[in-house]
């Protein structure tokens, strides 16, 4: 291949949570990636399971530390690349409707909690 030559190695579709983390990594490596979305800038998708947000309130210590990098790289968009994306951190809530349903929330807080994740547990006269 000659330099110039417009060669792709990679094809990532969708620019949300990871989808562009995976590009940037993969860019920094001087690997060529296109990234194909429906949307005109990163993040401004949703999904029935995101709710069109990131968030690191999983059970799965994967999926907790490619959103907490996934929240990095979108909260500094602006600043690293230049581009308004309109970026909005707030927070999240889970209701639990059942005693089984508080059971299994608290458990994960345990799992949240070796992460950083600021997570609190309010009574229903607390929220």
């Amino acid at each position: 291949m000659k330099p110039g030559d417009n060669k792709i190695d990679l094809i990532i579709i969708g620019a949300g949570s990871v989808g562009v983390p995976t590009a940037l990594a993969l860019a920094q490596k001087k690997i060529k990636v296109l990234v194909i979305d429906s949307l005109a800038s990163p993040g401004q998708g949703q999904n029935k399971l995101a709710i069109g947000g990131i968030r690191a309130t999983h059970s799965d210590k994967g999926k907790i530390a490619t959103c907490q990098r996934s929240i990095e790289i979108f909260s500094t968009w602006k600043e690293t690349h230049g581009d308004d994306i309109g970026w909005m951190q707030n927070g999240y809530s889970f209701h639990a409707y059942t005693d089984k349903d508080a059971k299994k929330l608290q458990d994960l807080m345990k799992i949240q909690a070796a992460f950083n994740l600021e997570i609190n547990w309010l009574s229903p006269l607390e929220y």
